[in-house]
């Protein structure tokens, strides 16, 4: 929680000073919950006059983010991204935002680090502190879409890592990593396209929560958005294109592999027919009746299997 009068930060202030402070216009509040549970509800009901259905959100959570807009105040639903422990992966954790004119009240179920991280850029930003709760909702957002970045950029290499696999000899687990990175990236398109949507409400002429100094940040961090979504956009046709270079790959060395045992099942089938017909009572048979005919016969198939072989292999067939 911070003051603004004279630009001099408070930390730690009493929830039951809260009142006060947001009665002063001059105040700028940042109250951060983690696990809000029913006395917080309740005093953010009772302090700031929030909606029971916003709130609802905070409790149930959503599935994608959002912005409703209330008398006084925004509702906005984000998720922040980290990354996981497996390489590529990555956790999300919904962060619920109370953007009013002179207030800003962020919740949120898990520790947040991209909030300390937009605390710190926030408290370091001069000049800027002056523009109110417009540079707050920058600072926090903006610390929240670069998190992004990491990740999209782990995927990516992932997603190159894998390319090279699919033309190794072991490339058996190739589609199950494609299809998770697909669905990791599809999760990550759901997650900031909505952010569009918002930056678009921010950046408009009419809104009247933020001074119109903070507008050219919010227009940075909406380019940012785009470059996420672009970014995505180009890996999840990666993944698309690896996917078809597997398959590519799989056909070619399935038909070398019918290619090779074509040759050595017609080799092998015509000695075994020259084998079947000489063991035959069938009088008139050469060498049937000379005593190192068999040899001779084993011999003259074992010539023309291995020189058969030979052939092929130098035509390319094997």
């Amino acid at each position: 929680m911070a003051s603004l009068a004279g630009i001099s930060l408070e930390r730690d202030v009493p929830i039951e000073e809260i009142a006060d402070y947001l009665h002063d216009p001059d105040n700028l509040v940042w109250m951060d919950i983690q696990d809000p549970g029913e006395a917080e509800l309740t005093m953010l009901m009772e302090e700031f006059g929030f909606h029971p259905l916003a709130l609802d959100d905070v409790v149930t959570g959503v599935q994608r983010p959002k912005i409703d807009e209330y008398r006084g105040y925004v509702f906005l639903v984000v998720f922040g991204v980290r990354a996981g422990p497996e390489p590529g992966s990555f956790e999300t954790t919904e962060i619920d935002l109370f953007i009013g004119r002179n207030y800003l009240v962020t919740c949120h179920r898990r520790a947040a680090e991209q909030l300390e991280e937009a605390l710190r850029r926030w408290t370091g930003g001069g000049e800027m502190l002056r523009e109110g709760v417009g540079f707050l909702v920058y600072a926090v957002m903006d610390a929240l879409i670069d998190a992004y970045f990491p990740v999209v950029d782990a995927i990516e290499e992932q997603v190159d890592q894998i390319e090279l696999q699919i033309f190794t000899e072991d490339s058996q687990p190739v589609p199950q990593k494609l299809l998770a990175l697909k669905r990791d990236l599809f999760t990550l398109r759901r997650l900031a396209q909505p952010l569009r949507e918002v930056f678009g409400r921010f950046t408009r002429p009419d809104q009247t929560l933020f001074s119109p100094n903070t507008m050219v940040y919010f227009q940075s961090v909406y380019d940012q958005v785009l470059r996420i979504l672009d970014v995505i956009d180009a890996e999840r046709d990666m993944v698309g294109s690896a996917l078809e270079a597997h398959l590519t790959v799989i056909s070619t060395r399935l038909n070398v592999t019918m290619k090779t045992l074509t040759v050595v099942s017609v080799v092998l089938g015509t000695g075994a027919a020259v084998f079947g017909a000489w063991g035959m009572n069938v009088p008139g048979l050469p060498w049937a009746d000379h005593p190192a005919g068999f040899w001779f016969v084993v011999v003259g198939m074992t010539l023309l299997i291995v020189g058969a072989l030979l052939t092929a292999r130098k035509r390319r067939w094997l």
